[in-house]
């Protein structure tokens, strides 16, 4: 039986993110979200540990800052869980938002 270490389930979702990582600027997919961080897919690569700002487009812009924690090279793409590093209180709200509206788009009929 595998062990789940995240403290917050994650829901599923597939949303553009505009990102940047030292000098390098590009686009990535948000595959899951939860108050503690992402699932990012690109095809760039970047470090563990590396700190990334992105933007993403819900019903406003959402600029988030995070810390790579785990990476994973998938054929020519690569998968990155970020840990979101000193959320505010409005961009707390605007993610559970993002859940909320995912949730009842998926589930809620």
């Amino acid at each position: 039986m595998a062990f789940e270490k995240r403290k917050t389930q994650r829901l599923n979702l597939a949303i553009e993110a505009l990102c940047k990582a030292g000098e390098k600027l590009f686009k990535a997919y948000v595959g899951d979200i939860s108050p503690g961080g992402l699932r990012l897919e690109t095809e760039t690569r970047i470090e563990k540990g590396q700190e990334i700002t992105f933007t993403i487009e819900w019903k406003r812009p959402l600029k988030l800052k995070g810390t790579v924690r785990w990476k994973e090279k998938q054929g020519l793409h690569y998968l990155y869980g970020i840990q979101f590093v000193k959320l505010t209180p409005d961009q707390e709200a605007s993610i559970r938002e993002i859940i909320q509206d995912l949730f009842w788009k998926n589930y809620g009929g």
